[in-house]
């Protein structure tokens, strides 16, 4: 019973640690993620693992590992202030295709092919080399699609036709239940939504 306690007691504290972390490395998509939250993340997931299933690990030293994130924290911040560092800990862009042209200095450091790049350039839509005029190699991992002017769809400006204003959507009503706080923001009621309702019903 005692073993039992202590596995929750770690438990319950590496899941708010892990929170914490989250909560410091703010609002990042995994693409965004740097090599610094990479190399911590793996290291405080072997460490809480460890320590789960190891009883002679003692709570201390779980926490320890689990403020160890405050570091991470301090040094990103220091790399918002120095670029010389930034570039170190955490790499630049790079420009991969200059000009319709790859880089092929730029593939063998990062240790890319070309069916890569073309993985990459698919998931930003793009199916064909000879379109890409510019793409940058991002921090991330990601890539930074410029196309050539042709091969770019047209905007409804240069069409010239009248079109509404694009708008932010927001859910109101999820699993039949209304969402006040999202009502709130953006000045509304329960009175107006039900006139809403009633006027897209009169529609259908």
């Amino acid at each position: 019973m005692e073993d039992m306690m202590m596995y929750a007691l770690k438990l319950t504290l590496g899941l708010i640690g892990v929170l914490i972390v989250l909560r410091l490395m703010g609002k990042k998509e995994l693409a965004q993620i740097t090599p610094l939250d990479f190399v911590y993340a793996l290291i405080l997931g072997g460490i809480i693992e460890e320590s789960l299933y190891d009883a002679t690990v003692p709570v201390y030293e779980m926490l320890f590992s689990i403020f160890w994130a405050l570091l991470i924290f301090v040094l990103e911040k220091f790399a918002l202030k120095s670029r010389r560092f930034k570039s170190l800990a955490q790499g630049d862009p790079v420009i991969l295709i200059n000009d319709g042209q790859l880089n092929a200095e730029v593939m063998e450091k990062n240790n890319m092919d070309v069916d890569e790049v073309r993985m990459l350039l698919r998931l930003n839509g793009v199916f064909s080399l000879s379109k890409v005029k510019y793409a940058i190699l991002e921090e991330s991992g990601g890539l930074s699609v410029m196309q050539y002017a042709g091969e770019e769809p047209p905007s409804r400006n240069e069409l010239k036709t009248d079109y509404p204003e694009n708008v932010i959507s927001y859910l109101l009503v999820d699993a039949g239940k209304l969402e006040d706080q999202r009502l709130k923001e953006i000045g509304k009621d329960e009175t107006w939504l039900r006139e809403k309702l009633k006027e897209e019903r009169g529609r259908t």
